[in-house]
């Protein structure tokens, strides 16, 4: 029981964020758990003044936990006329998930103050790096784990009675509807069928003339710059020019 519990915190309260992709691409797997960042410079520093304790969870750099308002199933009724009433009452429009994680990071024995700098500085450079590749983030939760989630803000939530300053930091996830791969299949199937030389009558691959209703419109090209052409000149001798 005590392995299985300690196994629980580490899976939900010290490590529910994993980093997929992006800065983690070349890591086998493309994932990164949050741990390999938040926990980086407490070991360094305990390694370098030769005390260090990675065996007690509770003197890990932050603990995390869920916050109240994580959406399971979230769904709009649709408010645009239809043809009929009845189908109109039954249209539902899918909203992205959301999820949010409270991360508490106080100084403790294994945390100094200029390891909690040097911690969140890193990683605040990480994250911006791995958004900036096109990284999402597996959220676990006693609950629900939530993939190809999209980190929106990160932002201090420390109340005003608590002694340290920017102890407690709010993340905000969002998971989208679609995802890099979804699109990325969507393309590929897309490409199967023209290669397959099925026809497509999209207006995407209509030209000029077909959109502008006129089939003569290349030949009338040359026609219409000479009129131009004529126009200009005129106007020319007009105004004395």
């Amino acid at each position: 029981m005590a392995f299985t519990r300690e196994l629980y915190r580490l899976g939900f309260e010290i490590s529910p964020v994993i980093l997929c992709n992006g800065v983690a691409e070349a890591i086998p797997g493309g994932m990164l758990p949050i741990v390999a960042l938040t926990q980086s410079a407490s070991f360094v520093t305990g390694l370098i003044g030769g005390a260090i304790n990675l065996t007690d969870l509770d003197k890990y750099f932050c603990h995390w936990r869920p916050v109240l308002g994580a959406t399971m199933v979230d769904y709009d009724i649709a408010k645009y006329p239809f043809a009929n009433q009845t189908v109109a009452a039954n249209a539902l429009l899918a909203q992205p998930l959301r999820v949010s994680l409270m991360m508490d990071a106080p100084v403790n024995e294994n945390t100094g103050a200029m390891t909690k700098l040097v911690t969140l500085s890193a990683l605040q450079a990480v994250l911006q790096a791995h958004a900036n590749l096109g990284g999402t983030y597996i959220v676990a939760t006693p609950s629900i784990i939530y993939n190809n989630c999209i980190l929106k803000t990160v932002k201090d939530s420390s109340t005003g009675n608590d002694p340290l300053p920017q102890r407690s930091w709010l993340w905000d996830f969002e998971q989208p509807l679609i995802t890099t791969t979804d699109a990325d299949r969507a393309v590929t199937n897309f490409l199967k069928r023209i290669d397959a030389g099925d026809p497509n009558k999209t207006p995407s691959w209509t030209n000029t003339a077909s959109a502008l209703g006129n089939t003569a419109l290349g030949g009338s090209v040359a026609s219409s710059a000479e009129g131009v052409i004529g126009l200009i000149g005129k106007l020319q001798g007009a105004f004395g020019i």
